[in-house]
């Protein structure tokens, strides 16, 4: 009788064990992360560059804002979501917005043009960064989507509209962070940093990491490269390219006691049949 109670309670919480990891791993359609482990984003960024001087170049004070397109998730080479941003049923979309103010600015000799940092923006023309946004040095936002497609065919008002029209998954901004990058005479810029979480209704927690092969990086929640191209001064958005990040879950505390107490009703479970084995030998 009490071998089949433990064999019972080990089956209960192996089940237990594997559905709370799949339902944390899974909170939304969209998106899916591994939970405990490094999860690689995909993105895409159209951008542009508000000249508030006016002197035809990027410069300190000027606002760099930009719409986000995560399309893949994926971790340790295993994918594990695509976005859907095709219109029609099914939509599965995970984009946002991102605003930040020139820091400084270095000239650099050819082939460069000029190193730069960035720093929180005080003011959103856009208006998707509230006041208290601002305040909270927030400089992205993302969303979760099954309803409207991201685009970057319309006008730039419609795009950031179809790109924020979701459910907030979190916020996040450069206190502890950094971020900074080179431009290239021919247009290119090459930019790079590492941001943490402003407010996170993602269900999930995350722990601070490091840029792979940067040991002078802050440890931060998600730490980003980007490669933007200059489409010309005629386009709506000015500079776009292809980026990757990358975001470290852990498990909840809830999830670790379920391991640790699945480990020990297997254990006990293990220890009773051979104990029974001993004695029927007996």
């Amino acid at each position: 009788m009490m071998q089949t109670r433990l064999n019972r309670l080990a089956k209960i919480m192996a089940g237990a064990i594997g559905g709370t990891l799949l339902c944390v791993s899974g909170v939304e359609a969209s998106p899916i992360l591994a939970v405990g482990a490094l999860n690689d984003l995909n993105f895409n960024v159209s951008q542009n560059l508000v000249d508030n001087d006016g002197n035809g170049v990027a410069s300190p004070g000027d606002y760099l804002y930009g719409i986000v397109n995560v399309t893949r998730i994926s971790s340790n080479g295993v994918a594990l979501w695509d976005a859907k941003n095709v219109p029609g049923p099914a939509i599965d979309s995970f984009s946002g917005y991102y605003i930040g103010t020139v820091a400084t600015i270095t000239p650099l000799p050819s082939p460069w043009a000029a190193i730069f940092t960035m720093a929180p923006a005080s003011f959103d023309p856009n208006g998707v960064l509230s006041a208290a946004d601002l305040a909270a040095h927030t400089m992205v936002k993302l969303f979760t989507d099954t309803m409207t497609p991201f685009e970057t065919n319309g006008s730039v008002a419609d795009d950031i509209a179809k790109a924020t029209d979701g459910t907030l998954w979190g916020a996040l901004g450069l206190d502890d962070g950094d971020w900074n990058g080179v431009v290239m005479q021919n247009g290119q810029v090459f930019a790079g940093g590492g941001l943490n979480f402003v407010s996170n209704f993602t269900g999930l927690n995350f722990a601070t990491h490091q840029a792979p092969g940067c040991t002078t990086c802050p440890n931060v929640d998600l730490y980003f490269n980007t490669v933007a191209t200059d489409n010309g001064l005629n386009q709506a958005w000015r500079y776009s390219g292809n980026n990757n990040g990358a975001l470290r879950t852990v498990p909840e505390p809830s999830v670790a006691w379920l391991v640790v107490a699945g480990f020990l009703a297997l254990g006990v479970t293990r220890f009773w049949n051979r104990g029974s084995n001993f004695i029927n030998r007996c």
